[in-house]
């Protein structure tokens, strides 16, 4: 049983990858529309089949629509700094996140994606955050502190957050479950020297994973996935691994009984 993670472009096969990994498995999906692209027969996966046959769970969670307060019948959105709806997003899914560690016939699950439950969760802080502020005073707008109301969280605060991203993870790992964390690109930005002679950060061309920073710590595998225009077939290659060994490999049409098969040549098993 292990965490693994995933990253690449949009339709570069990452949820097609995840559902490939040990039955019966729960999709929990943020990123509304990865599965259902995912869910059909391949020529490598009969993905569609395992989902016929309940081999394959699948569970939605949408973002909130958190745009403020709408009047239809004049066509304006007043925009507010109110995070709403996260806070009960992310208690719906850690209860059934939880139920799903704590059931012995599903072993694996994934999150579709990582990047937007990790989004998810800060929000939710900041929300709790904001709610200790509430009511707010309807002339100065300054929270009950007589503050005004916080949009952002400091950076210290990150803690919190990131303390409950890392229990997710490592939950998975002391419940035997194999983990499968799906992760959208980014641009990569770095200190780069300026014009003027300053440094200051700046996209480096090349793109990275987006997400819980620190997934290193805690993952057994990080893998980049691509589609391969030329041989029209989806490929992995193994960025980080406990199995140093494993570093650099490229998968062909990537699934998890390859991804083992390898680990557990290297290792002699």
């Amino acid at each position: 049983m292990g965490i693994y993670g995933f990253w690449g472009e949009d339709k570069s096969t990452k949820s097609t990858l995840a559902l490939s990994f040990p039955k019966p498995l729960v999709f929990m999906e943020f990123d509304i529309g990865g599965f259902a692209r995912a869910c059909r027969n391949l020529p490598h996966l009969p993905i569609k089949d395992w989902y016929d046959q309940g081999l394959i769970k699948y569970e939605a969670y949408p973002l909130p629509m958190t745009f403020g307060k709408f009047d239809p019948t004049k066509l304006e959105i007043r925009p507010s700094k109110l995070v709403v709806g996260m806070k009960e997003l992310f208690y719906h899914w850690a209860t059934e996140y939880v139920k799903h560690l704590q059931d012995p016939d599903i072993a694996s699950i994934v999150i579709d994606t990582a990047t937007i439950l990790k989004t998810v969760t800060d929000d939710c802080y900041l929300q709790e955050l904001q709610e200790k502020q509430l009511p707010l005073d309807p002339i100065t707008g300054l929270g009950s502190d007589k503050k005004s109301l916080r949009t952002q969280l400091l950076q210290i605060e990150y803690k919190e957050p990131n303390s409950r991203t890392r229990g997710i993870y490592y939950n998975a790992k002391s419940h035997n479950k194999h983990l499968v964390l799906v992760h959208h690109a980014r641009d990569e930005y770095k200190p780069m020297p300026q014009r003027d002679g300053s440094m200051a950060n700046a996209p480096t061309g090349k793109r990275e994973r987006s997400g819980f920073a620190t997934l290193g710590d805690s993952a057994d595998i990080i893998a980049y996935t691509y589609w391969d225009d030329k041989f029209k077939k989806p490929y992995c290659k193994i960025e980080l691994a406990e199995v140093k060994e494993l570093e650099g490999v490229v998968f062909e049409t990537p699934t998890f009984q390859k991804i083992q098969s390898a680990i557990d040549m290297i290792k002699g098993m």
